[in-house]
């Protein structure tokens, strides 16, 4: 079984070692763009081995399927229970025969792990990541292999084959040129070395994945890649566009609710009792005045400016509009600004339907008891 749980936290690290200049977020968000390719090519790779395997392999081989949790239970992360872990550090340098019989040798011993550097050099990461799917699925065996360049550099190993022995996540040993675990514990039990010598040692033909991938990242134009998520930003957006209102009115919105149930706290006392109403407003004001405009009518426009100008200085105005125009991105949302000299927020479709807004424009304000929503004829 490939597992790529290393892989992830690689790429962890590789963003807090990368350098301040830029934010996190841009770094992030460059990365994931960069590797796109890779991840797609990842994910076909998969889904053809996956179809291929569906019709050829037979499965006898594999464990009993643990029940899945239920979709109510929150996904847990994975944690690391093994007391003992062998990590048997490899690479492609060993010939691939060697590499498939390591898979078949610990098939089922969970407490080993093959550990590789990083994947061939101008070989792309997913066709890496497909070779060793293919040997698991070829020998039928679920040893764990991780890509983890961390391991290498913790255990200061840049030659193979060696194994690194942990106990309670803290290293025992280091035995180098021997992938047997028999062996290097027979060694260590005899020698009580923390670094062991036992074999030959070859070249590592993969470099550091971390560094690899810092090169990558660092021939990226962030500048370029920030202009472009810009650009693109309103033509994702799904605005809610309302219709004008034609006519004045204001309507009333009772926020109460009628309790199901008795609501209890966790030493049993009773909070409220089924069939009580609560109404939010008794135990929090709301302070604020909501002007809902369609931004490119500039009778609203005008509408937003004098309800900031005439209740700004007591109340917390704000305004939202129901939709910008795309063609003029981000420039024509900072005139809307400017003009009206006040910040401006998208309509999200949770507050519409919350105050249950049907037209703009719309103001909507509260007493101690209801909601009202103020419709403005044009």
């Amino acid at each position: 079984m490939v597992s790529l749980r290393a892989v992830i936290g690689v790429v962890a690290l590789l963003f807090a070692t990368l350098s301040a200049a830029d934010s996190a977020v841009e770094q992030e968000q460059a990365a994931l763009e960069h590797f796109a390719a890779d991840l797609k090519e990842m994910q076909v790779s998969t889904k053809q081995q996956v179809d291929f395997t569906l019709r050829n392999e037979d499965f006898s081989y594999l464990k009993q399927s643990q029940p899945l949790a239920s979709p109510l239970e929150a996904p847990k992360p994975p944690v690391d229970t093994r007391k003992v872990v062998y990590q048997i550090l490899v690479s492609w340098s060993l010939g691939e025969a060697e590499i498939k019989q390591l898979l078949q040798n610990y098939d089922g011993d969970e407490s080993v792990e093959l550990v590789f550097r990083g994947v061939p050099e101008d070989m792309p990461f997913a066709l890496a990541l497909a070779k060793l799917q293919r040997l698991s699925l070829e020998t039928k065996t679920k040893t764990s292999v991780l890509i983890n360049p961390v391991v290498f550099e913790e255990a200061g190993v840049d030659q193979v084959p060696a194994i690194r022995k942990l106990v309670d996540q803290k290293s025992v040993y280091l035995a180098k040129g021997t992938t047997s675990t028999a062996s290097a514990d027979e060694a260590f039990a005899r020698r009580k070395e923390p670094v062991l010598s036992l074999g030959p040692l070859v070249e590592i033909a993969e470099r550091d994945l971390i560094e690899v991938m810092k090169e990558r990242l660092a021939k990226v134009d962030m500048e370029k890649m920030k202009a472009r998520a810009l650009n693109t930003f309103w033509d994702k957006q799904t605005f809610a566009e309302l219709p004008r209102a034609t006519r004045h009115r204001v309507r009333a919105l009772d926020p109460t609710v009628l309790v199901p149930a008795d609501m209890t706290a966790a030493d049993g006392t009773v909070i409220h009792k089924a069939g009580d109403r609560i109404n939010p407003l008794d135990m929090r004001p709301f302070t604020q005045r909501l002007v809902i405009i369609d931004p490119l009518d500039p009778q609203q426009v005008a509408l937003a400016k004098k309800q900031v100008a005439d209740y700004g200085a007591k109340q917390n105005v704000v305004v939202i509009v129901s939709r910008v125009a795309r063609e003029q991105g981000w420039d024509g949302f900072a005139a809307l600004q400017n003009e009206i000299d006040h910040a401006a927020y998208v309509l999200r479709d949770d507050v519409r339907s919350r105050f249950a807004i049907d037209f703009v424009p719309s103001v909507v304000t509260a007493d101690r008891h209801s909601f009202y929503i103020e419709e403005f004829a044009p």
